[in-house]
């Protein structure tokens, strides 16, 4: 279960209270005005006092917040004592209703001593807003709780004013004076009694009060859980996050490998345009091709594979054909020693990638070795396989083919 760390400084910031509570906003552990250095060691949530602040609204018609940021200083110049240099601007919501601004105004100097003293002990805030926005903001009227003799006043979800105790009497008349007064005030208040609250029932205003046993932190810590509230941590005073310190000194060199790469990534995208592009203009030169070449084809699917396949079966047509004429052209050579051998009978011929097995019919052995040797005259090599002398003639199977010389 994640549990919150809330610090609330005082006006000597080396003195602290603060509360650890659940996410229900339930107090889990805390103490009241203890050294800064007591307090457990986490990321936390810090209030200041805000007596310190200054919580106001400007007029600024921009809806760009750099420029918001840049026009608040001057256009509150004119309401502040010191000078804007010597002060910090944190920049809120801009109120639905009026379209104001919500500005909270500190010195630069009570800021840096703030966070000095929290840096001196490890500690890391996670948010720091004035007290004030902490107070819970009722429904209806304002929202008032009595903490460490100050009196914080909530008007608004990013309005409100600090006073100390003994001044209450005076001041909250005036400031009633110069707004319209609420329905009611809500006190939010701990165990111990207020004596402040006479103070409030002389105003004529109804009071609602609220009592926490836990103290006035459980309250703040309820505040700060309901309503987001206004960080002080902008601009100069914003966290800076570890590893975009080391990132910085890298950012020229990653930018110009990016840019580098995008080139590369570019060149190498045109390259494969120009390649697809010449792979759509071949398709359409060998469709062309393929039509004119056999101009009775119909369908083309594929070009460049019914092309090879069309190549392919006349590459087989011209292999039959040569083998054809190679068979008549030897059968005319082999003619040659037939006629020129009497007494001769050719019972069958078979032919196969040029050679020759005859079955011949022969009165004697003579006729047989004078055939042998018109084969080759006519440059013919015969090996006799069988020869039968069967009924005064010779049966014989001869092998015959072309000899390589006289090719």
């Amino acid at each position: 279960m994640r549990h919150t760390l809330l610090i609330r400084l005082h006006q000597n910031p080396q003195q602290v209270s603060w509360a650890i509570f659940n996410h229900k906003g339930q107090i889990l552990d805390s103490a009241i005005n203890v050294p800064i250095a007591t307090v457990p060691k986490r990321p936390a949530w810090v209030l200041i006092p805000g007596t310190d602040v200054l919580l106001t609204q400007a007029d600024i018609p921009s809806k760009q917040r750099q420029r918001i940021v840049q026009a608040v200083p001057y256009a509150l110049e004119d309401q502040l004592i010191e000078d804007i240099e010597n002060l910090h601007f944190a920049v809120g919501r801009r109120e639905p209703t009026t379209g104001l601004i919500a500005v909270a105004v500190l010195a630069r100097t009570q800021m840096e001593n703030y966070l000095q003293s929290l840096q001196t002990v490890g500690m890391i805030p996670t948010m720091f807003t004035p007290d004030i926005l902490a107070v819970p903001k009722p429904d209806d009227g304002w929202g008032i709780l009595f903490f460490d003799h100050i009196v914080l006043v909530r008007t608004g979800l990013q309005t409100g004013f600090a006073i100390e105790s003994h001044s209450l009497a005076t001041i909250l008349p005036m400031a009633l004076q110069n707004t319209q007064p609420p329905s009611q005030l809500t006190i939010f208040r701990g165990p111990q009694s207020i004596e402040a609250l006479r103070d409030l029932q002389t105003l004529g205003i109804p009071i609602v009060e609220n009592s926490n046993d836990s103290g006035e932190l459980a309250w703040l810590a309820q505040g700060l859980r309901a309503n987001p509230p206004l960080d002080l941590l902008q601009g100069d005073y914003r966290p800076v996050d570890k590893m975009t310190t080391l990132w910085r000194p890298w950012r020229l060199t990653m930018a110009l490998l990016t840019f580098w790469g995008g080139l590369l990534v570019g060149e190498e995208w045109l390259e494969y345009q120009k390649l697809k592009q010449f792979s759509q203009d071949f398709n359409v030169t060998i469709e062309k091709i393929y039509r004119d070449t056999f101009p009775q084809a119909r369908k083309i699917v594929n070009p460049r594979v019914q092309m090879e396949q069309q190549l392919k079966s006349l590459r087989a047509q011209q292999t039959n054909s040569t083998q054809q004429d190679n068979f008549l052209s030897l059968l005319t050579q082999l003619s040659t020693a037939f006629k020129q051998t009497t007494e001769l009978e050719i019972k069958r011929i078979d032919y196969q990638s040029g050679i020759f097995n005859l079955e011949l019919l022969v009165p004697h052995w003579q006729a047989l070795e004078q055939f042998k040797q018109n084969l080759t005259a006519v440059g013919f090599s015969a090996k006799i396989q069988t020869a039968t002398n069967r009924n005064n003639q010779i049966e014989s199977r001869l092998r015959v083919e072309k000899t390589m010389n006289n090719e």
